[in-house]
């Protein structure tokens, strides 16, 4: 699973617990489970037009605070710190991207569910329509 599939995962599971949200999911015959093969053709897209939407401001000062907490743990291991200091700049990127975009997913989901909820729904419905 692609690294913003698991953002996009962590998002629906976060929206899914409003019933408002579940509801036209619910309609189409749909629970959660089965939109699972869904993530990296419809949701991941619609989570990434959220991201980028965000962009210049809000997602700057959530990223940031979600890689202090990702790594202020981690450089707390001397093993950790030797290892980053050996990285590549593009491996430590990847690292970061790739432990700390679920938790942004997560707070995305949180402070912008509205948004998120309607890019999802507009998402499947786009997707029931192709079907």
């Amino acid at each position: 699973m692609c690294i913003d599939c698991r953002a996009a995962s962590r998002v629906l599971d976060y929206l899914w617990d409003d019933p408002g949200f579940r509801a036209a999911f619910a309609c189409a015959g749909y629970e959660l489970g089965a939109l699972a093969p869904l993530l990296h053709d419809v949701f991941a897209p619609a989570y990434r037009r959220v991201r980028r939407s965000l962009e210049g401001g809000p997602l700057e000062i959530l990223a940031a605070q979600v890689t202090d907490e990702v790594l202020v743990p981690l450089n707390a291991q001397p093993r950790f710190r030797e290892l980053w200091r050996h990285w590549s700049q593009r491996e430590r990127d990847f690292f970061l991207r790739e432990n700390s975009e679920m938790e942004l997913g997560q707070r995305l989901a949180e402070a912008y569910p509205a948004a998120l909820g309607d890019a999802f729904h507009e998402a499947f419905r786009a997707y029931l329509r192709r079907a």
